[in-house]
């Protein structure tokens, strides 16, 4: 019988805890409600929504999320081999998340030379991945999902190609340079 009663008392606490949390989800991530600035209680809200993850907007299908971008590799050697590569690993979750954020940046990035900047690295990393390559193209797309009221119109998703260029390795190295125990 003690126990019934214990169970009780932690039904008391439990369950008001588990609806607070529940409102504050619906309240500030779902409806995008603000608390009014300065007070502690705004603050207080702030940190606990900063720390459960209840301050998330749940807004997948909203008109103001962006296309999906994506980058692809072609890496061609020298004897003409042609492979698809990607930056992503698949080493983990996390960090493959982390790479999308960083191929995000070209949508974020309005100057021409940053852009520039940052496709070069990307493809500087493809080149070291494989040092038989003797080209890379690079190309950028992005999957565009048309809004609901699109689709029921028979708009389709599709990739949309946003940037390709290609990168050629030349090593050009004039009679004489090789030495003995250098590598190009």
């Amino acid at each position: 019988m003690e126990e019934t009663g214990n169970i009780e008392k932690r039904l008391l606490f439990v369950l008001p805890a588990a609806a607070i949390h529940l409102g504050l989800v619906i309240v500030l991530g779902v409806l995008h409600v603000r608390l009014p600035y300065g007070g502690w209680v705004e603050r207080a809200v702030g940190y606990y929504g900063a720390l459960s993850g209840a301050s998330s907007a749940y807004s997948f299908f909203a008109p103001s999320v962006g296309p999906l971008p994506w980058a692809t590799f072609e890496v061609r050697d020298r004897a003409g081999t042609l492979r698809t590569e990607v930056l992503e690993t698949g080493a983990s979750r996390e960090a493959d998340l982390r790479i999308k954020n960083i191929i995000g940046m070209y949508w974020d990035e309005q100057d021409p030379a940053a852009r520039r900047s940052l496709i070069a690295s990307w493809v500087a990393k493809v080149f070291a991945r494989h040092p038989e390559a003797d080209s890379v193209v690079v190309r950028i797309e992005s999957y565009d999902l048309p809004s609901m009221e699109e689709y029921r119109g028979g708009k389709q998703p599709r990739w949309y190609v946003e940037y390709q260029a290609k990168f050629n390795l030349k090593v050009q190295l004039a009679a004489g340079e090789i030495h003995k125990g250098a590598t190009p």
